[in-house]
This record gives C-alpha cells, sequence and structure tokens, in this order.
C-alpha cells in the first residue's frame, strides 16, 4: 500500500504516552456532571452495565477504526481520510467527515473554555474559604454572580487559554508527551485522595447504593438512550482528536488493547467521580443537582460545611481545571496538526491561531450568559445554540460518516490484519459491529438526541 506519509509531528515514545493523552481527552467534566445522576435516575447498575455494553460493542469498534486509520495514514485527519479514499479509488468528499469534526472540535472547545474559566474562579473561591460555612443561598448567588460578571469570566477565560496554547504548542515528543505522561498520575493520585476524603467525611453507603443497586424497573426508554449517548461522548467519537493522537501512535502495538484500557480507567474514572461526589453530597442531605448545579452548587455547599472542605475543594477544582486542559488541547489538535502538515504553518504559530479561534468563540459565548443579551434567541444563550450545534449535530454527523467510509470503503489491507483464523474471526466479528451496528445507533445519537435536545 503506497500513501502519502507525513511523519512531520512525530511518534509517541511508548504505549503509555497514548494511552495518557488519550485519557486527557475522554475524561472529561460529563464524567462529575452528568453521569452520576443518570446512573441514580436509571436503575443504577442496570444503566452502568448498559452504558459499558454500549462502549465495548457500539463505541469501541468505531474508535479502533479511528485509530487504525490514522497509523496507517500517519497523518491528521483531514489528510488520513483523504489519502486512504485517494487509495480506495473513493470520492473525495468522503474528507468532509474529518473537517465536519474539526469544526465541531472547535466549537466544543470554545464552551470548554467558558466552563474551565467558572473552574478557575472556583479554585479561587474554595482556596480563600468563601464556601466556609455558607448557606445553599448564599453559595447559589456565587455562581449567579460569577454568571453576572463577564469580565471576570473573561480574565479567567484567557489564563485557561494561555495554558492550553502553551501546552498545544509543545512539541509532540519531546514537549507535550512529557507533561501528559507527569499529568495523569498527579490527576490520578489527587482524584483518589478525593475519593479518600469523601469516604472518611461523607455518606458513602448511600452514594453505593444509588450508583450500583441494579433496579431494572427504573431503567426508561429514556434512561437507555442516554445510556447509548454517554457512551458515544465517552471517546470523543467525532471530533476527530482520537484520530490525531492515533497518528502518532508507535508501531507494532496492539492497538485494541490500548483503547481496552482506555476504557477502562474512563470506567474506573467515572465510578470514583460518582462516588466522591454524591458521598459528600448526601452527607448534607440534600438532593444532588444536575450539570452545572452539581458541580458549582451543591458541591461548594457540601465543602464549606466539612472540615478541610476549603483545601478538599480546592484540589477538586484545581483537578477539573487540569482535566478540561487536557481535553481543550486535545480537540484543538486535529487542526493543530492539519496547519502543520498541510502549510507548514510553525506549530506554536498554528497553536496560537487555534487558540484566537476558540477565544473569540467563547467571548461571544460570555456575552451570551447575560439574561438580557442580544445573544439570546427562544430563550437560550448563544453558547447553548453552539453546544447544540457541535454536540447535537456534527459530532453524530461526522461520526456517522465516517463509520461509513471506515466500514464500506476501506480495503482490509489498510488494517493490517494478520493471517490466522483467530485473526480473521476477530476482524469479522469487528467488521460486522463496525457495518451493522454503529451506524444505525450513530443515527439514533443523532436524531433523537437532537429531538430531545431541542424540546427539552
Amino acid at each position: 500500500m503506497v500513501l502519502k506519509k507525513r511523519k512531520i509531528q512525530g511518534i509517541w515514545s511508548s504505549r503509555w504516552t497514548f494511552l495518557a493523552a488519550a485519557t486527557g481527552l475522554v475524561v472529561s467534566l460529563g464524567n462529575f456532571w452528568r453521569t452520576p445522576q443518570e446512573l441514580g435516575h436509571n436503575g443504577g447498575g442496570a444503566y452502568l452495565l448498559l452504558y459499558l455494553g454500549f462502549v465495548v460493542l457500539v463505541m469501541l469498534p468505531i474508535a479502533v477504526a479511528e485509530v487504525r486509520i490514522a497509523v496507517r495514514a500517519r497523518g491528521n485527519p483531514i489528510h488520513a481520510i483523504d489519502q486512504l479514499a485517494h487509495y480506495a479509488k473513493a470520492s473525495k468528499h468522503w474528507s468532509l467527515a474529518a473537517q465536519i469534526a474539526c469544526i465541531a472540535a472547535l466549537m466544543l472547545a470554545a464552551n470548554y473554555a467558558v466552563v474551565s474559566s467558572w473552574l478557575l474562579a472556583y479554585v479561587a473561591k474554595m482556596s480563600t474559604g468563601v464556601m466556609d460555612g455558607a448557606s445553599l443561598d448564599v453559595v447559589a448567588a456565587e455562581l449567579t454572580g460569577l454568571l453576572a460578571a463577564p469580565e471576570q469570566m473573561r480574565f479567567w477565560q484567557r489564563i485557561f487559554l494561555v495554558a492550553a496554547i502553551s501546552l498545544s504548542a509543545m512539541n509532540v515528543v519531546r514537549g507535550m508527551a512529557g507533561v501528559l505522561r507527569v499529568l495523569l498520575p498527579v490527576l490520578l493520585l489527587v482524584l483518589l485522595s478525593i475519593v479518600y476524603y469523601s469516604y472518611a467525611l461523607g455518606d458513602f453507603t448511600s452514594a453505593l447504593q444509588w450508583m450500583f443497586t441494579l433496579r431494572v424497573e427504573d431503567l426508561s426508554w429514556r434512561g437507555v438512550f442516554s445510556a447509548l449517548q454517554h457512551a458515544f461522548y465517552t471517546l470523543s467519537i467525532g471530533t476527530g482528536a482520537l484520530m490525531a493522537y492515533g497518528a502518532y501512535f508507535p508501531s507494532g502495538r496492539s492497538i485494541s488493547r490500548q483503547l481496552m484500557a482506555l476504557v477502562i480507567i474512563d470506567a474506573g474514572v467515572l465510578v470514583l467521580a460518582g462516588l466522591a461526589i454524591l458521598a459528600l453530597v448526601f452527607d448534607q442531605h440534600i438532593v444532588p443537582g444536575s450539570g452545572p448545579a452539581l458541580l458549582f452548587i451543591s458541591l461548594p455547599f457540601s465543602f464549606g460545611n466539612l472540615v478541610f472542605g476549603d483545601i478538599a475543594g480546592t484540589a477538586f477544582f484545581l483537578l477539573l481545571s487540569i482535566l478540561s486542559l487536557t481535553t481543550v488541547v486535545a480537540l484543538m489538535e486535529p487542526l493543530v496538526a492539519y496547519m502543520v502538515e498541510r502549510w507548514a504553518v510553525w506549530r506554536p504559530a498554528a497553536a496560537i491561531m487555534a487558540g484566537v479561534l476558540i477565544w473569540v468563540g467563547g467571548d461571544v459565548a460570555i456575552s451570551s450568559l447575560a439574561p438580557a443579551s442580544d445573544l439570546r434567541w427562544l430563550s437560550r444563550s448563544f453558547m447553548e445554540w453552539v453546544d447544540i450545534l457541535a454536540a447535537n449535530i456534527l459530532l453524530p454527523l461526522s461520526a456517522w460518516c465516517f463509520v461509513l467510509f471506515a466500514a464500506w470503503r476501506v480495503p482490509k489491507v489498510v488494517y493490517g490484519v494478520r493471517d490466522g483464523w483467530f485473526e480473521g474471526v476477530f476482524f469479522w466479528l469487528w467488521q460486522a459491529l463496525l457495518r451493522y451496528i454503529a451506524p444505525p445507533a450513530i443515527l439514533v445519537v443523532l436524531v433523537v438526541g437532537l429531538y430531545l435536545r431541542v424540546t427539552a
């Protein structure tokens, strides 16, 4: 097979580096502010088993295809799909899937930058003891005051983006790889410390029952769809970020094993985060909120009313800030890699250009959060509409197009299948899941997810 390979970015020095980088991508805020609530309201253990089933049987085959194609082409997602389409004598328009993914990734990164400004603001709030002994009304007023202070949000957003641009601008092999290898164990250590804090001072028994009791009778069709949708977002399918990192994957290593390890790490973080958060909230005898309300009202109130809560709260919000940073850097990578490889742009300059685009989008999003803003339509802010367009339309659309391309247009030789009956059976099963299970599942995520989001 002859492809125009461009190894400008380099190759990860080890499988551990890829795993660290991919973990920074897939472990996102959804593990902390959405999934614990979804588990409790949709059957506990039943929801968790269904979610894991969707990840392994539907989303993991797609992720394997993304990384295998990226490794074969050794280029950014747009270049990889374009080269493989040319090799397979398929339409050149298949690369539109990667282009849509790059756009969606930047839109998501812009919204992430706004949420990250809140996280950094709460690092400062928790460290200065603002929440110590505060009532629930006072804590809620802190969040309301932050959302009504656009300049304060812009200040923290700029600090966050400077950090993101600095990390993205680093050399892939000697810079970014080293930072990511250090960050992951540090983050896991902080998370385990917070879990121990919650175990010692929180209502851990109630959290365990909420998350793991098998309640099939509470699992509705809407809960089944929620598990499918969260499984889709778990591996960041449709953003092109996993493909961008996969292009640096070292040769001669098992891609499937690395991605399975990634799924296990993500599931572990999801469980630990849920237990830590819910144990603290249940200890205060309040109903846990969902989404931002859980992170920025329920949790700060809980930390403020516990011993050493200022220290634990500061560590928790710093943990989330760093996780958000690694996610945004990964979302920037498809565009940064494309500019470096296609136009020979100096990598720091490419990172700055991508960061400026994110800053502009995030700045507009901040302006739309005020209740009287002109950037609100149909009772939704510009930030909400961007999230709907990116998360509910562009991501599943690009993922659906990619799955069709990977399953039906990419030749078997591209995936490097070895001779032997075991490898042949495994490839047949993987291809069957990719061809017949993944496309309708992604289509359900697109259609049903958009309907539920718009009508909510």
